[in-house]
């Protein structure tokens, strides 16, 4: 059975980014759905560690750009979101926690890392005493400081964001694109859809490259995937938050959560950027060594260790680093979303909604040009749910919940 549906905008992917910006167009008036062609954050959702950078880690070299000010002002709106005091109420989003620290490993460098971050924070850190650290950190070398980073759960993020639109999510995926991303073909367990959209919103992550070369239009700014191998360790572990610096690198990142083996670390950082290169089995020899000395007060005698491989995909940048601040392109009918990171995804959609409009603006300035009536900036044709007999996608596990594990 093949169903005709016409929207304003159709959001290809269900990850923070697509869930986002579907939230943002509907809140705005416009009448738009999302696809999902495998479970809900499959790859960089699910995969993230749930912190709300709030630029710390942007700005450990001593100078605050646009990507420390973006997100600092991005960690604001989470701020009333999670309260239920902004636009979408997410005050039923799993928080893991409201703070984070940041201590250095011995040495100048290490020093000189900790003074860059302190000179550069929009949001001024506390220096914890001695007596107050926790206990996981008893041999941190020199100043430890206390961040107000929150930490979620992206998981439980996603379940809030679909519970707000019900009947806006299909399980299926897309086999044609027409007209430069107009028509959009969908197949799905039911049968298949046709849906034809004033803009199509691209937030597929490294899937937007296929549906952009499917559409026949290039981006003007092509896609660059940048690897990274993440570490876990679960167990009888503290829960451990924060950020280990060296000069001006995280050399490590740690958020914990709980699971039925006790507490799980997630592990980021640099460790994660020089992973990529390195098989499983030396990976997790070098993350063991790494977190070690990190954190020298911890027994990880009986932990259980594992890791996964992760591609970021995002806008390409002269060195193939991370890219600076959140990015939204138009290409033809599609628009292209990547949030670079999970703070400044509500950033982006904010920003596709700008992009809608902007066009629609100019469509009801062609059309007066041209003598046309009753030409409105969002006309809201069609069905804003699927129908009833298409199928939802379900939610993705975290990794740690299909990993293989090993003690060392």
């Amino acid at each position: 059975m093949t169903n005709h549906i016409s929207v304003d905008a159709l959001v290809v992917g269900a990850g923070v980014a697509g869930l986002f910006a579907l939230d943002s167009l509907r809140r705005a008036g416009y009448s738009a759905l999302l696809v999902e062609r495998n479970a809900m954050g499959t790859g960089q959702t699910t995969s993230s560690q749930g912190i709300l950078h709030a630029g710390v880690k942007y700005s450990l070299g001593g100078l605050a750009g646009d990507d420390a000010a973006e997100a600092a002002a991005a960690a604001e709106m989470w701020v009333d979101m999670l309260s239920g005091a902004g636009a979408p109420n997410l005050s039923g989003v799993r928080v893991v926690a409201h703070e984070e620290f940041l201590w250095r490993t011995a040495g100048f460098m290490g020093a000189a890392g900790m003074l860059g971050a302190k000179l550069a924070l929009r949001t001024v850190p506390h220096k914890v005493v001695q007596a107050d650290r926790p206990v996981w950190l008893a041999g941190a070398h020199g100043e430890v400081l206390r961040l107000r980073e929150t930490v979620i759960d992206p998981q439980s993020l996603l379940q809030n964001l679909c519970a707000l639109h019900a009947g806006a999510l299909l399980h299926g995926e897309v086999r044609q694109i027409e007209s430069s991303g107009e028509s959009v073909r969908i197949d799905h367990a039911s049968g298949e859809c046709v849906v034809r959209c004033k803009h199509l919103v691209l937030c597929a992550g490294e899937g937007n490259a296929a549906l952009l070369a499917m559409a026949g239009v290039a981006a003007a700014q092509p896609m660059q995937r940048r690897a990274l191998r993440q570490a876990m360790v679960r167990g009888n572990l503290p829960m451990v938050f924060g950020h280990c610096i060296d000069a001006a690198k995280t050399r490590v990142t740690i958020t914990s959560d709980t699971c039925k083996q006790g507490v799980v670390w997630h592990v980021g950082g640099e460790l994660a950027e020089q992973g990529a290169a390195l098989h499983a089995h030396e990976f997790v020899q070098r993350a063991a060594m790494e977190i070690s000395a990190c954190l020298p007060a911890v027994d990880l005698r009986g932990a259980q260790w594992s890791s996964y491989t992760v591609d970021r995909a995002e806008p390409r940048t002269s060195n193939n680093r991370r890219p600076s601040t959140a990015h939204v392109q138009r290409a033809g009918s599609c628009i292209v979303v990547w949030p670079v990171k999970l703070v400044m995804a509500p950033r982006a959609a904010q920003r596709v909604v700008q992009v809608v409009r902007s066009a629609s603006v100019a469509k009801i300035a062609a059309a007066s040009a041209g003598g046309e009536d009753d030409v409105r900036a969002s006309e809201q044709v069609g069905a804003q749910v699927w129908p009833a007999e298409c199928p939802i996608p379900t939610s993705a596990p975290r990794p740690w919940e299909t990993a293989d594990w090993s003690v060392l």
